[in-house]
Formats: C-alpha cells, sequence, structure tokens
C-alpha cells in the first residue's frame, strides 16, 4: 500500500483488504489496526466502530458507483445505447478498483436497506431507467422492476462469480459479452 495514503484512506484499504480475505465478521477493529501499524485504540480516533468504518466505507462507495452509473444513464440516445453505457461504467468500475467492488459484493445485504431511493442509489438509477424506457415504449412493457434485477444479474453475478473463482476474468475483461446479454435481454 502506498505510504502516502493519508491514515484514515490507508485504514479503509487495509480493512477492505481484510474484509474481503477473510469475510467481515472475522476481522476486528485490532486485525485492522494491526495492518495499518497502529495500536486499536488508535483507529477509534478515525472511526467510532468497526460498524462505522463499514458503514462509511459501504455508503460513500456504493453513493460514488450510483454518480458515475446516474451519468450514464442521463447520456443521449435510446435506451439501448445508455444500457450500453451503463453496462460499460460498472465493469469499468470492477476493472478499476477490484477490492472495493468485492467489499460492496460481500457487504451489500447489512446496508442496501439503509440506502435511500435517489439518484445515488445504482439499484435504483437502473430500475428508473428501465421504467421509463418501457414508458417510452423503447423497450417491450413488462414488470421494469423484474427487468432491471435481471439486468443488474446479468452484471454483478460474474463479479461474484470472480470473487468465489468460478471465473477466472474480470468485468473488465468480459464487459463486451455482458453488453451483449443485457442488450438481448431487453430486446
Amino acid at each position: 500500500m502506498p505510504p502516502s495514503l493519508a491514515p484514515k484512506d490507508r485504514i479503509k484499504r487495509e480493512a477492505m483488504r481484510l474484509f474481503v480475505a477473510h469475510g467481515v465478521d472475522a476481522v476486528s477493529m485490532r486485525d485492522i489496526a494491526a495492518a495499518v501499524g497502529m495500536k486499536a485504540p488508535s483507529l477509534y480516533a478515525h472511526f467510532s466502530s468497526r460498524e462505522d468504518l463499514i458503514g462509511a466505507l459501504f455508503h460513500a462507495s456504493y453513493a460514488e458507483y450510483g454518480r458515475q452509473l446516474a451519468e450514464a444513464a442521463a447520456g443521449p440516445g435510446g435506451f439501448r445505447g445508455r444500457l450500453e453505457a451503463m453496462v460499460r461504467v460498472v465493469c469499468a468500475l470492477h476493472a478499476s478498483d477490484e477490492l472495493l467492488f468485492d467489499f460492496l459484493l460481500l457487504t451489500q445485504h447489512g446496508f442496501l436497506r439503509d440506502v435511500p431511493m435517489d439518484q445515488h442509489n445504482p439499484v435504483e438509477v437502473i430500475c428508473r431507467s428501465v421504467a421509463a424506457a418501457m414508458a417510452a415504449g423503447d423497450i417491450p412493457t413488462g414488470n421494469p422492476t423484474l427487468l432491471a434485477a435481471a439486468i443488474i444479474g446479468i452484471i454483478v453475478q460474474p463479479a461474484t462469480f470472480k470473487l468465489y473463482g468460478r471465473l477466472s476474468q474480470g468485468l473488465g475483461e468480459m464487459t463486451d459479452e455482458i453488453v451483449v446479454l443485457c442488450l438481448k435481454l431487453v430486446s
């Protein structure tokens, strides 16, 4: 890890690395402190608890992913072009920081209920985009939430398979294939 990172950022990166490697429940503040070369009480100057650290990591990162996805969803062209752009954004996010992506995958079930249904929620961005495309007649009418869930599954499940060793390629290497699958789904 680059020593140039600020202490709080070093704590975040090492915590993510440990959470992904060992599971969230298996990592203590003492483990994180040892990984960054601190004493456990020193971590509390940055985060009030392990849960606070996990929540801060999840919410900030998830909102940033949502912001980038919303930009792609608001792009020019029809729904299929915007869907392709959204898929490419998610695949690029995985390729640029697989550790962060894996952390979000592993912790999502503990936090998704607390994420506001706003413009910074990646799931909501896709749901709204699908519903708008159906309303505009760009894609066949149906259950927009179910279709959005299927699209998300096509994108996210390969990342889960990569995390657990069932796929050797990352999303960045499979982007074109994932785009094709998503576009077939909405045809």
